[in-house]
């Protein structure tokens, strides 16, 4: 199976759409689609469903679709990999859940290079956890809020916690609320993030449909989506501790008191014991540097 084929199915079927594909990848539409008629003919199977409005997965696409990424990943990082061991430099991807992603680690990434500076540092951000790509040895370090089931090979450390916190914009007229009275304001929900529910609903002594069932404003599978739509509606929502350090003294929002409510998730760091004898240096250094910042 050619990887560009497989590469620029992915991209269609995440885009839904080969004009705009071929535009942004520089290359005709027909030229496009062969491609596509290429994978189609190697697997034996259709993958998209065409039409005027744009392009759908069939059922074998879905298929195809939820094992690309992966796939792609993995051959990106061998590249990496063959890259950096022809220039003498190590290759390390780092996937972490979004409220660490991208607040914590990037700062961090910058001091780390300045002592580690042969090694190429990659960060990745996942919806929520699931650390297959770890298993599969597609990613070194893996970060997350729920502890992984155990395996022989992999060695797991909490490295603290990170608190829950509700925010609005700094207009908003409360300041303070009990328990209760949360299922009667207006949520932003960042409903992907399960470990988030799982932990939410245990402390208000409530199930998911009960929080569903709330006055949800919107859904959203980011945590930034939720942040930005606060700041442009009268509504709240729950973000980590991490990210509400990171934004508020730039941002328009403040925290609300939630009456004998108190939250806070445990926050696991992963990786191969292989990994961890040929690069335990940098890993005790990122360890120490992510338990500085956390609770």
């Amino acid at each position: 199976m050619h990887i560009d084929s497989l590469n620029y199915f992915f991209k269609v079927a995440k885009s839904k759409s080969i004009s705009t594909v071929a535009k942004n990848t520089h290359i005709s539409q027909s030229a496009l689609s062969q491609q596509i008629l290429k994978l189609e003919d190697k697997l034996n199977v259709k993958l998209l469903n065409r039409s005027n409005k744009g392009v759908t997965l069939t059922p074998e696409g879905e298929i195809l679709f939820k094992y690309c990424e992966s796939i792609l990943s993995s051959y990106n990082k061998m590249q990496e990999e063959l890259s950096n061991s022809i220039h003498k430099k190590t290759f390390i991807s780092i996937e972490a859940v979004e409220s660490i992603s991208l607040t914590i680690l990037p700062a961090l990434v910058s001091k780390l290079k300045k002592v580690y500076n042969s090694y190429t540092i990659n960060l990745n951000t996942i919806d929520c956890c699931s650390n297959l790509n770890l298993l599969n040895n597609i990613c070194d370090v893996y970060i997350c809020y729920r502890k992984p089931e155990r395996n022989d090979s992999i060695v797991t450390k909490q490295l603290g916690n990170d608190e829950i916190v509700l925010v609005a914009d700094k207009n908003f007229q409360i300041n303070s609320i009990k328990k209760e009275q949360l299922f009667e304001l207006p949520l932003i929900l960042a409903s992907d993030k399960n470990c988030l529910k799982r932990f939410l609903c245990s402390e208000l002594n409530c199930d998911e449909n009960d929080l569903d069932n709330s006055n949800i404003l919107y859904r959203t599978n980011s945590y930034f989506s939720a942040l930005n739509g606060v700041l442009s509606t009268k509504a709240v929502t729950f973000i980590p501790m991490s990210m509400y350090n990171n934004y508020c003294s730039t941002t328009n929002i403040k925290r609300i008191k939630i009456e004998d409510f108190s939250l806070s998730i445990p926050i696991y760091i992963n990786y191969s014991e292989a990994f961890y004898k040929t690069n335990s240096d940098f890993i005790k250094s990122l360890k120490n540097m992510l338990k500085g910042y956390l609770v």
